[in-house]
């Protein structure tokens, strides 16, 4: 008898112990605790709706290249993305930050910057078909660059 009430405790002992593991882990991946697909998801759509930041209208790039504000292109149209590129035909990490069309943010005082031939603001470590190496890039060897120059595979 003493053998089934011990069988009967461990039963409640591992079931209380389930549901509660399984509460707990339900709290957690809840929209409300903060560590939800929620929050990155209203990150990335206030990243998309970014507008080009005070006085960037006739920017001019790192490599002199002119904002032609008759020539911009849509982000819809030269596929922008919102995070670089890691398998470009470069061999580097292709991003905004590297490339010879962008405005960075510094010039305006504030988070994003511009870019010479696609519309509205654009953040540094986005990419589009569009981009193009700043001079020197293929020359430098990676050692002591930044991690937007840096080659990949090495």
């Amino acid at each position: 008898m003493t053998n089934d009430n011990d069988d009967l405790s461990r039963r409640r002992l591992l079931a209380t112990t389930g549901t509660l593991s399984l509460t707990g882990l339900a709290g957690c991946l809840g929209s409300g605790g903060g560590g939800g697909s929620d929050h990155g998801d209203k990150q990335l759509s206030d990243q998309r709706d970014r507008s080009l930041p005070d006085g960037a209208e006739t920017c001019v790039s790192t490599q002199g290249i002119e904002r032609d504000l008759e020539g911009l292109s849509a982000k819809e149209d030269v596929g922008y993305q919102f995070h670089p590129n890691y398998t470009g035909a470069s061999g580097f990490i292709e991003l905004c930050a590297n490339c010879q069309f962008f405005c960075p943010g510094n010039q305006f005082d504030a988070g994003v910057g511009a870019c010479a031939a696609v519309e509205g603001g654009i953040y540094s470590q986005d990419w589009c078909a569009l981009w193009q190496p700043v001079e020197g890039l293929e020359e430098r060897d990676g050692s002591g660059a930044r991690g937007s120059q840096t080659k990949i595979g090495k």
